[in-house]
């Protein structure tokens, strides 16, 4: 065998080697969590437009199957709040602030790997708020892991960004938009959201968490 050659087959076995080791040392993608009945969070969530403008609520799940996650909602002092509804991904069908939600495309499209990219689109009526009607259309991407921090404690995330724009239907009004989540797979849920427009920015953090 010639040099050349010689060289060629050892530098081809070493391209080989990395690349099964980096394959190894590749994190598996996100799996959709098990959320079981009793499952709870507890959230501080900050949004400007409120008198005051935090308050702390918590999500106690009543009911899950292969459908839908059912919980509970109570603000700070015992107060029941009301009972919302997601998909098994944790795409919103009746939001805790009671917005119904139809569904297109989840935000959450599991499992999730960084670097992957998807749309999402779903609309949002307040049955309670008279007309309101508005369309949100997203690009998302999940980032990657990063540690973020919050009243509950230092996590490792799994960031995922969605940007685009929202229209109204009951009003001429329409902007971008942009969410931000930090997914932590031990918790079964979100960390730290962020909601942003140009008018508006609301913040949810997580301050304690029970899951089995």
């Amino acid at each position: 065998m010639s040099i050349g050659a010689s060289l060629i087959g050892k530098a081809a076995a070493a391209a080989f080697f990395l690349s099964g080791l980096c394959a190894a040392q590749a994190p598996a993608p996100v799996a959709k969590p098990e959320v079981k009945v009793d499952d709870r969070w507890v959230y501080r969530l900050t949004d400007k437009r409120r008198k005051p403008p935090s308050m702390i609520y918590e999500m106690r799940v009543s009911f899950v199957d292969a459908r839908a996650i059912h919980a509970v909602v109570e603000r700070q002092g015992g107060k029941r709040e009301g009972d919302a509804t997601w998909t098994p991904e944790w795409n919103a069908v009746v939001a805790p602030d009671e917005g119904v939600v139809e569904v297109e495309k989840g935000m959450f499209q599991f499992p999730l790997s960084p670097g992957q990219q998807y749309p999402a689109a779903w609309e949002m009526r307040r049955p309670r708020a008279g007309a309101f009607h508005v369309r949100h259309e997203r690009r998302v991407t999940i980032v990657g892991w990063e540690d973020v921090e919050v009243p509950a404690g230092r996590f490792r995330a799994l960031k995922i960004q969605a940007d685009g724009h929202f229209r109204r239907f009951d009003k001429v009004a329409s902007d971008e938009a942009r969410n931000t989540f930090w997914y932590v797979p031990q918790v079964k849920r979100w960390v730290k959201s962020v909601y942003q427009d140009a008018a508006l920015e609301v913040v949810e953090e997580l301050y304690f968490y029970r899951v089995q």
